[in-house]
């Protein structure tokens, strides 16, 4: 993974770690993380990580058409990220 995909990564975690309220998740996201199923965010934490991920690269997330297949591998979420993401790297 090339180093602003691995960043973007830590930032995730970072995020996640925010929105679990669980400072133990540091590190633990992986290119094969699935957030629902190994981190268990529900449909509340999905609303308020969407809105994280949002404000931290400057991205805009359409709800309606965002496929949440996108949550399945940190992998998948960071490549949905560097292709909609105005903020200049």
């Amino acid at each position: 993974m090339e180093a602003q995909k691995v960043n973007y990564l830590s930032e995730i975690n970072e995020l996640l770690c925010s929105i679990k309220n669980d400072p133990s998740l540091a590190g633990q996201v992986t290119e094969q993380s699935n957030f629902i199923e190994d981190f268990g965010i529900d449909s509340l934490d999905i609303v308020d990580f969407m809105l994280g991920l949002e404000s931290q690269f400057d991205i805009e997330v359409d709800f309606d058409a965002f496929d949440f297949d996108n949550l399945t591998s940190a992998k998948r979420l960071v490549d949905y990220i560097v292709a909609h993401c105005t903020a200049e790297v």
